[in-house]
């Protein structure tokens, strides 16, 4: 078997997102940390692996026995290469940001090949790259107490009535830490900064609590939920993620379980592994997003599940 793996730093996305390699170190170090223990994963359980590598960062990935690297330069088409690859393996795993459609993208070149996937495809992804979308969806099928969303461009219409300071401000499509307010009063709102035309943002109540992942691998209506694990920044109340912290006491491993569970159970069927960021809180607990792909999580994950987590997605415990 073979399965083509694309992580969009590493792969080849900073040539269409016309950016040097010393833009966003941070995040482009994660996409090469989930990107290489992934393809390692597959490789010991004897799948054959592609990875399309901007040749920029190709000497990060040099060739072993099963392992093809076909480098991205900038006279080449991504696009392109993805979709002849694609034809040519029997699986396929995509990793994106969210940010501005990026994943969604992929998923949508590929979209002849949606067979092969081992990773979310469009519908997943297009509610879930969303927090308005996703907690749209969400209350829609009943799950109530989501948080406030709208559009920042709301600011500049008129005065927001009735918030309860302090409120976090985030892109609606980000991931991370990025582009994360947190906003203590009137005066910080109305000083914020015009953003960008076109991007979305999502306002919120700024939850106290604790920060957990929880991660799921699905087939369908079937799922394997992974431990909880904190999540672990360089700052307070946001920074760069740091890490993984393993285990969690056992009534917030039960609490994060059951706010997962029901999540995923009412967003529609898909495969792969989606991580379920949440806030456990001392009232209540808050799902915060939802992440339709491979999530640094895995890192800590594959070492205490005792289970390939990689040949799982492919519905083969090894």
């Amino acid at each position: 078997m073979q399965i083509l793996i694309f992580e969009w730093l590493t792969g080849g996305g900073l040539w269409i997102d016309g950016v040097s390699l010393h833009c966003g170190a941070a995040i482009r170090l994660q996409g090469k940390r989930m990107l290489q223990a992934i393809a390692h994963d597959f490789l010991i359980a004897g799948v054959e692996v592609v990875l399309p590598i901007d040749e920029r960062v190709v000497v990060d990935f040099p060739e072993t026995d099963g392992l093809t690297v076909f480098p991205i330069t900038d006279r080449m088409d991504l696009q392109t290469s993805l979709v002849r690859l694609a034809k040519e393996v029997d699986r396929i795993l995509l990793i994106a940001p969210e940010t501005g459609g990026r994943l969604l993208n992929c998923v949508q070149w590929l979209e002849s090949s949606r067979e092969k996937f081992v990773s979310p495809a469009e519908e997943f992804v297009s509610i879930t790259s969303s927090k308005r979308a996703s907690f749209e969806f969400l209350e829609a099928e009943g799950f109530h107490g989501v948080s406030r969303g709208m559009e920042f461009i709301d600011f500049w219409k008129g005065p927001l009535d009735n918030l309860e300071f302090p409120v976090v401000l985030k892109p609606t499509d980000g991931v991370g830490g990025e582009g994360l307010r947190l906003i203590n009063n009137y005066v910080e709102l109305e000083q914020l900064e015009h953003p960008r035309s076109g991007v979305g943002y999502w306002l919120e109540p700024f939850y106290q609590g604790l920060p957990v992942s929880v991660s799921v691998i699905c087939h369908g209506d079937e799922f394997t939920f992974l431990p909880a694990t904190e999540q672990v920044f360089d700052g307070e109340p946001f920074g760069e993620f740091v890490g993984s912290r393993f285990p969690i006491s056992k009534d917030l491993e039960c609490r994060a379980r059951r706010l997962a569970e029901k999540t995923i159970r009412l967003l529609p069927p898909t495969q792969g592994y989606v991580g379920l960021d949440m806030v456990l809180g001392p009232q209540a607990d808050q799902l915060i997003e939802i992440n339709p792909r491979l999530t640094m999580s895995y890192l800590k994950l594959r070492n205490v599940c005792s289970f390939n987590l990689a040949m799982r997605m492919l519905d083969t415990d090894v």
